[in-house]
């Protein structure tokens, strides 16, 4: 059975997209449109500061609404699109854009599915360790500060579980993207059984990745748009190698197991 390896895989990951730099160009539409940070962004805001006392006009809740649909729905593709590149890619061929954009968009409406839920989980996530670590609910409010009870205590203790929880579980399905394009089926349930037993090395990748979305975030002007445009291929090219180690050792580990239960099963005649 092969073991994943942290380091090489993350420079499988770089040597790989080297290959094809052309699966940058999947993501320059997602990387406009950068909902995930800008959510990320909100939600904290919110969390930190409260509701605004001036309600946005309808025209531009459904402008906003609209703004985001259309950007995760470029992720989603994006993903779809890149992961089927990497596939033919680790086969030894080339599979040029316009068909991987063709056969992604085939994915999209099954992979908006487990999509949607990862990015539930990483709300839950960003307002779990945000009202943790800061002064819970509204640091603006002063009175609140002060307040070091149990009424503050309580929330911070329980917010911080909701993060943890929500952490085991995004590491445990950070493999969805690869099992839902490449299997036929959402890819939750296939990702909770092969990140089994190497939770902490997904971890460790997930880190790696998202240290560097933050450090290239801090970019004046066009963080986000960098960050998207370099981590988002890196990422997914890591998620798809780990994917193919991991179902490579899970079928051969299957394979021995099968192969050690036929040979401690008796037959009829070593039984007569």
């Amino acid at each position: 059975m092969s073991e994943l390896k942290i380091i090489n895989t993350v420079k499988r990951s770089f040597n790989l997209l080297k290959k094809d730099p052309a699966l940058i160009v999947l993501f320059i539409l997602p990387a406009i449109f950068p909902t995930a940070s800008i959510i990320t962004s909100y939600l904290r805001t919110f969390i930190l500061f409260g509701t605004p006392q001036n309600t946005p006009p309808m025209l531009s809740i459904l402008l906003s609404l609209l703004y985001f649909i259309v950007g995760f729905f470029f992720r989603v593709w994006a993903s779809a699109g890149a992961i089927l590149k990497l596939t033919e890619l680790e086969k030894g061929s080339k599979l040029g854009l316009k068909e991987a954009l063709s056969k992604g968009l085939k994915k999209v409406p099954k992979l908006m599915v487990p999509a949607i839920a990862g990015s539930a989980i990483s709300i839950l996530m960003v307002a779990g360790l945000t009202i943790a670590i800061t002064n819970y609910p509204f640091i603006s409010m002063a009175p609140l500060v002060q307040d070091v009870g149990p009424s503050n205590i309580v929330p911070r203790v329980a917010m911080g579980f909701l993060f943890i929880i929500g952490l085991y579980v995004a590491i445990r399905l950070y493999l969805y993207a690869p099992a839902c394009v490449l299997e036929n089926n959402f890819g939750l349930k296939t990702s909770w059984k092969l990140v089994k037993g190497n939770w902490w090395k997904l971890f460790a990748i997930f880190l790696t990745f998202g240290a560097m979305s933050a450090i290239i975030s801090q970019t004046p002007v066009i963080g986000s748009f960098l960050s998207g445009l370099i981590v988002g291929p890196f990422s997914i090219t890591a998620k798809i190698l780990v994917y193919f180690q991991l179902r490579e050792a899970k079928s051969s580990g299957e394979e021995e197991l099968d192969v050690d239960e036929s040979k401690e099963r008796p037959t009829e005649e070593e039984e007569v």
